[in-house]
């Protein structure tokens, strides 16, 4: 998505023609923090008559760059790291004629008047700019005014995209941890597949001439090359950024099972834990990430194998409820309590003193309710616990994800 930074441009007639143009968003709080200043900036114009008013601001990386601007004749000019710094450095309204360096810079930028909008800790979030021409008192006044006004709801935006980023670093942090676990696993899978291959190749020289020896290594070779770059292709989705993967395309439910019961695999056979899915073929689509889907199911899986004793069945299932899809985790554990089914989602909980709590089912259920959906828990008729996901069914059907198109 793009990062719409909003140009109101005035014709030679005085018509105001909107243009739009797009970089890259950082997220809803820099959509909240453009609206914010595009607006004040409108304002101005619309009372002082300047031919150009212009605001900065900061990316999440320190560059600073145009947020929105009014203007007639050329666009303004991007500052760079300098400019910002100078005109931040300011104590209020001031005219950019005092210095030699606020002269050049206002020259280079065709302005006259600054005002830098501070956020909670006294530092600079924004800047307001206006010119070429000297504005009268009266206006000098009404800058001060927006710059005031400003102040609070940008400290507030600000607050949100600090949140926003811890939030993100935890879900990451949680991914990570998952893929930690099952790190000697994941070597394991790789290493099958290469010792086959090293077997075929030290036999290769001797039967080279055995056509059919040559057709088995090649298809042998041809397989588990396929499997292992899809096992690659899913701890790249795991361990990459979740803000890099996280799209709003609907998920295919069949598709998210399998490649989680294919990750955890190794690690089900070596506690003796057979997983197994009930899947039926009609099922459709879910409105939630394929990779958050991916996410959620993990958590899950790893929670129910890690429970289940040897010679015991974890179960995945889904089945159509009405307009949503139910997404069934069972195992054969000593299932939950009723008086904890709310405090395991809480994070770090745990009800084994030998595996202290993570954070695996507190983000497994912030992420399904951010999809609108809910997560219950209960017990098997059999024994053992039961986790049920409910999502929204997609009306459209899911898209390839690029994992698959490889």
């Amino acid at each position: 998505m793009g990062e719409e930074i909003v140009h109101s441009q005035v014709d030679r007639r005085g018509n105001r023609d909107r243009r739009r143009t797009s970089t890259a968003w950082s997220g809803d709080t820099t959509r909240n923090l453009q609206t914010l200043l595009a607006s004040a900036v409108q304002r101005l114009q619309a009372i002082s008559g300047a031919t150009t008013v212009v605001a900065w601001t900061l990316r999440e990386t320190g560059e600073p760059y145009v947020v929105a601007a009014a203007f007639s004749g050329d666009p303004p000019v991007r500052p760079d790291a300098s400019d910002f710094r100078d005109i931040a450095a300011l104590s209020g309204v001031t005219r950019l004629d005092g210095s030699s360096d606020l002269i050049a810079l206002g020259r280079r930028h065709r302005l006259s008047v600054a005002v830098p909008v501070p956020n909670e800790l006294g530092d600079a979030a924004a800047v307001l700019l206006l010119g070429p021409e000297t504005p009268r008192p009266r206006i000098l006044g009404q800058l001060k005014r927006e710059a005031h006004r400003l102040q609070a709801p940008i400290a507030t935006a600000l607050a949100i995209a600090r949140v926003e980023r811890l939030d993100r670093d935890v879900h990451q942090l949680n991914r990570l941890a998952a893929l930690g676990a099952l790190s000697s696993e994941i070597a394991h899978e790789i290493r099958n597949p290469l010792v086959s291959m090293k077997t075929f190749l030290q036999l290769l020289p001797e039967r080279w001439g055995d056509p059919e020896f040559s057709d088995s290594f090649l298809a042998l070779v041809s397989d588990e090359l396929r499997r292992m770059e899809r096992l690659l292709d899913v701890i790249i989705a795991y361990a990459r950024p979740d803000g890099e993967t996280a799209d709003h395309r609907p998920a295919d439910v069949s598709t998210a099972i399998d490649v989680n019961l294919a990750l955890l695999d190794h690690r089900a056979r070596k506690r003796e834990v057979q997983l197994e899915s009930q899947l039926p073929d009609d099922l459709p689509a879910v409105t939630l990430s394929e990779d958050r889907l991916r996410q959620v199911l993990l958590n899950l899986l790893l929670n129910a194998i890690d429970v289940t004793s040897p010679g015991g069945r974890v179960v995945l299932s889904a089945k159509r409820v009405g307009d949503s899809v139910d997404i069934i985790v069972s195992d054969e554990g000593p299932g939950v309590p009723a008086g904890l089914r709310s405090e395991i989602f809480e994070p770090f909980f745990s009800t084994r003193s030998d595996n202290p709590g993570g954070l695996g089912l507190a983000i497994t259920r912030q992420i399904v309710r951010d999809a609108g959906g809910e997560i219950r828990v209960g017990d098997r008729d059999e024994g053992g616990a039961e986790f049920a996901v409910r999502l929204a069914a997609s009306e459209n059907p899911p898209t390839a994800s690029s994992e698959g198109d490889r």
